[in-house]
């Protein structure tokens, strides 16, 4: 597949307007109809999730007495993903240095804050469940340069994310947000840039509610947000207006380009970005058991006792009267007396043996079913790696390690967008906050440069005076070595003869 394409800019200058949103519409538009069968897919998908009767007119999976689906959903959920992530900054190679650490932890809080601001929780499970449901995860950061700077970190629907077809992430060139937006949202935004051209934007009232949400009765329309890496722009784009309605230069300056991280995949089809459902790998199982169940139950309901007495007796038709009034699950009929045949009891009843052999044989079926079926999706596997309290520390580290095997991947995607999250949000934090709003976002107090001043004046003073006291330590002993110099020499007793008496 050939991926290479040109940069939008290039593109743009070759046709006759060079403010033309055609090209733009074009690749979106392309990338719209690569992902159109996926997209079908997990439309179906949530329907059946939601437990909808029918996707088209097609009779979807239902089993409300023994759903898998969403029992297996909601087991992997809490394996994946199970709390809030927490950041965490530090330097490269654990390097110490006082003042590096100090800027880390400024960092690392201001991170904290504005994910606990957006909600981070509430994003990280959304891309949990579409990674679990559909295969793909998308979270876009934004950054709210109001009176009170603000980072918005967003789930987006897989309807409202599109990129440049590729066969790896590193190759795509272009990435697009779909925002709605009412007319006068539109003419607040694009009005200075592109005047009126936004009133001829496609508005709607009635969107899909599957793929956009529920309408609020108010009339919108689907505005793109694209980056292109490959001419280090931003343009926006909407259906119908044949102009671009804004572009301008990446209003971030982040390492990576795009203000998304590389979304959360599971199964990938080879040499695309194209997800595989893993619903797709278990649906023909679950509709297996599903038949099973219906058959069980149909067979169960069969299961009753039922009778053959004489009819126009007394005798009988007493007893038929007192078993219907015991119990209505059990039936007599009336026959013929001649036409019974026995050895004289007064009720002849029906064997059930054959409906409740075939009834277990068709448990044993599906139970052999829902087994292959926890292979397949991973459950069983989870189920290994739950630890008895009784059990040893090796025994539990054992069963915790071979129970992650089968979502290892699926974790470990979530734990790489939630990082790349926080670094594109310390990016913006770096970039675009200012040292008050830094500290207030972190709420650490650190010496402006007045208290830097003040500081430095009183070590200046503090040595200054140390200096002064020295010196004149070092006159004073000057004066006492001149004093000493002054003296004169002392002089030595005189010997006595040898002999002599002593004074």
């Amino acid at each position: 597949m050939d991926t290479e394409q040109p940069a939008f800019a290039d593109t743009l200058e070759d046709v006759n307007e060079p403010r033309s949103s055609s090209i733009v519409l074009a690749a979106i538009r392309a990338a719209y109809q690569s992902l159109q069968k996926w997209q079908d897919e997990c439309e179906r998908i949530d329907k059946i999730f939601s437990r909808a009767r029918s996707v088209g007119g097609v009779a979807t999976y239902q089993d409300p007495d023994f759903d898998l689906f969403w029992s297996s959903t909601e087991i992997l959920k809490p394996a994946v993903y199970a709390r809030a992530p927490v950041p965490v900054v530090g330097t490269r190679f654990s390097i110490r240095d006082p003042f590096m650490d100090q800027v880390s932890d400024m960092l690392e809080r201001a991170i904290s804050t504005s994910l606990d601001q957006t909600c981070i929780d509430e994003v990280m499970k959304g891309i949990r469940d579409d990674l679990i449901m559909t295969g793909r995860g998308v979270a876009w950061v934004s950054f709210e340069d109001s009176d009170t700077p603000r980072i918005t970190v967003e789930h987006l629907e897989q309807t409202d994310f599109l990129h440049e077809p590729a066969r790896k992430w590193s190759e795509v060139g272009w990435v697009a947000r779909c925002a709605w937006m009412t007319k006068e949202e539109m003419r607040e935004r694009f009005s200075d840039a592109s005047d009126m051209a936004y009133q001829s934007a496609a508005f709607s009232s009635q969107r899909d509610e599957n793929r956009h949400g529920m309408t609020d009765h108010s009339e919108k329309a689907a505005v793109w947000e694209v980056w292109s890496k490959s001419d280090n722009r931003v343009y926006w784009v909407s259906d119908g207006v044949d102009v671009l309605l804004d572009e301008a230069k990446p209003f971030l300056d982040l390492e990576h380009f795009f203000p998304c991280p590389k979304p959360a995949y599971a199964t990938l089809k080879r040499r695309t970005l194209i997800p595989v459902p893993d619903y797709a790998r278990y649906e023909t199982n679950l509709e297996q058991i599903n038949d099973l169940t219906s058959r069980i139950y149909g067979l169960l309901d069969q299961v009753r006792a039922r009778g053959l007495i004489a009819a126009g007796s007394d005798v009988g038709t007493a007893t038929q009267a007192l078993l219907a009034e015991a119990d209505d699950d059990m039936m007599l009929i009336p026959v013929p007396a001649s036409s019974l045949v026995g050895n004289g009891d007064m009720i002849q009843w029906l064997p059930v043996e054959m409906f409740a052999n075939t009834v277990q044989g068709l448990i044993a079926a599906r139970q052999q079913l829902i087994s292959d079926f926890y292979e397949l999706s991973g459950i069983s596997d989870i189920m290994r790696g739950a630890s008895d309290a009784q059990e040893t520390l090796g025994a539990q580290q054992l069963k915790s390690q071979y129970g992650s095997v089968r979502v290892r991947e699926k974790s470990a995607a979530i734990v790489r967008v939630a990082r790349d999250i926080a670094a594109i949000a310390g990016e913006i934090i770096c970039e675009n906050y200012s040292g008050p709003e830094l500290m207030a976002l972190s709420l650490t107090k650190l010496p402006s440069d007045a208290d830097i001043k003040r500081q430095i004046a009183a070590v200046q003073k503090q040595g200054k005076a140390a200096l002064e006291q020295i010196e004149a330590q070092a006159r004073e002993i000057e004066a006492q070595q001149r004093v000493m110099h002054s003296l004169p020499p002392q002089q030595p007793p005189a010997p006595q003869p040898q002999g002599a008496p002593a004074q």
